[in-house]
């Protein structure tokens, strides 16, 4: 064991703990099974068309627990409680006064008891697993008086507990749930399709002095159209609405450092699809967001009739929403509504709820072939790529993830392309 820290090694103790990994000592290897079926049919001597369903799951997949985790709700005492609801909302006294108890966390920890030196052990384990159902439709052309073409088409749906860059998974924020991560995978693609033509023109002989002028010209291109990429609004360390600790956790790999914890959400998941152009945002504590008492009447009252409808029976948790509204932020656009969850809550929104830009694109070519006696020919080609010159937008990324903290306010880029 090399030391990292001094030539004594690392020192833990009661009074400054500090976390350890563990690995289950059952870990299990990850499997998938596999299955497709494909039909096949000739629709005219050149024309095939081709239908296929294809299929997979994997399971056993890596999934990282924190054998030292609490509930959710935990820091968030009585006592907290009673202080943030009398705070001032909106205010920096009020964050802090919101904040959960620490003292509580460390309490309620599994292993207090018989290693109070220690807060987060996280286990990399199996659990985690993968769902993929697609219909891939391909239509081929063989070459008819001149024209030939590959069209294909596939209607998908990934979905998985954990993809980003093949890291180990990020800890959730529910312990007690190992279903809340389960979403659209970083790479889900609901449509795409493809239409690659090639068309070689009639020709006309021509003298040998004419250079073969008038024949061996082709026009090809390509048509890409494809639905966006999914991301996530995930507060994975700014704030720990959850009150379990986790947000402090930098024991699992970066960059999935901190807990997996979302806002809520309520309204069309289109009205999110980010673009290059900021959601608006109220709240004065966070940049770049306008004044919640400065907003709209109607705009006032969607956000708080949003931030209170997940509780509803329940008027402390409805208070503890508006509390943590104002020390926060509403975005509203389009009918789509994120606000932060009630203390001592996780958020609704889920992993991957929301589609970046589509991508549209069309490349051309004109080619040019010689024949140089039988054997050999020679070609000139030019290419156009992008061919109309159409912007692509890519989708919202923190770093090189899929996500982004709402905590962060527009000059956080959360939400738009940057």
């Amino acid at each position: 064991m090399f030391p990292t820290v001094s030539s004594t090694g690392i020192t833990y103790t009661s009074a400054s703990p500090n976390g350890t990994g563990a690995t289950d000592p059952h870990y299990r290897e990850p499997k998938s099974i596999q299955w497709n079926v494909d039909i096949q049919q000739a629709l005219t001597s050149r024309l095939a068309l081709d239908v296929a369903y294809v299929g997979n799951h994997g399971y056993d997949e890596t999934f990282n627990f924190d054998l030292n985790g609490v509930p959710v709700g935990t820091g968030y005492t009585p006592a907290v409680i009673n202080a943030c609801l009398a705070s001032v909302g909106g205010t920096a006294a009020s964050v802090t006064a919101c904040k959960p108890s620490a003292a509580a966390i460390t309490a309620a920890r599994p292993f207090a008891k018989q290693f109070p030196w220690l807060t987060f052990v996280p286990e990399a384990t199996f659990g985690g697993y993968s769902n993929y159902n697609a219909l891939q439709v391909t239509l081929d052309q063989r070459a008819w008086h001149g024209l030939s073409f590959l069209t294909a088409y596939t209607y998908g749906h990934a979905l998985d507990t954990w993809s980003v860059l093949g890291q180990g998974a990020m800890i959730p924020a529910d312990q007690s749930n190992r279903h809340l991560m389960y979403g659209p995978s970083d790479q889900d693609v609901r449509h795409r399709f493809r239409f690659s033509p090639t068309w070689l023109l009639p020709g006309k002989k021509t003298p040998r002095w004419a250079g073969q002028m008038l024949e061996g010209w082709a026009l090809s291109g390509g048509l890409s159209l494809q639905t966006g990429l999914p991301w996530m609004p995930l507060d994975s360390t700014q704030h720990d609405f959850v009150g379990t600790g986790e947000t402090s956790n930098t024991i699992v790999p970066n960059p999935n450092s901190g807990s997996f914890q979302s806002w809520n959400y309520t309204g069309p998941r289109s009205a999110f699809k980010s673009s290059n152009v900021p959601i608006p945002c109220w709240g004065k504590l966070l940049s770049g967001c306008g004044a919640f008492a400065s907003a709209p009447a109607d705009i006032q009252t969607a956000c708080t009739n949003a931030a209170t409808a997940p509780y509803t029976g329940n008027a402390t948790m409805q208070a503890l929403a508006l509390q943590s509204l104002a020390n926060n932020a509403c975005y509203i656009r389009d009918g789509g509504i994120l606000t932060p969850p009630a203390y001592g809550t996780n958020g609704n929104s889920g992993r991957n709820s929301f589609r970046g830009p589509g991508f549209n694109n069309v490349d051309f070519s004109v080619s040019k072939t010689w024949h140089v006696g039988e054997r050999y020919s020679a070609q000139f080609r030019t290419e156009f790529f992008n061919f109309f010159n159409h912007p692509t937008i890519g989708r919202v990324y923190t770093g090189t993830n899929p996500w982004s903290d709402p905590s962060g306010g527009v000059t956080g880029s959360f939400g738009y392309a940057t």
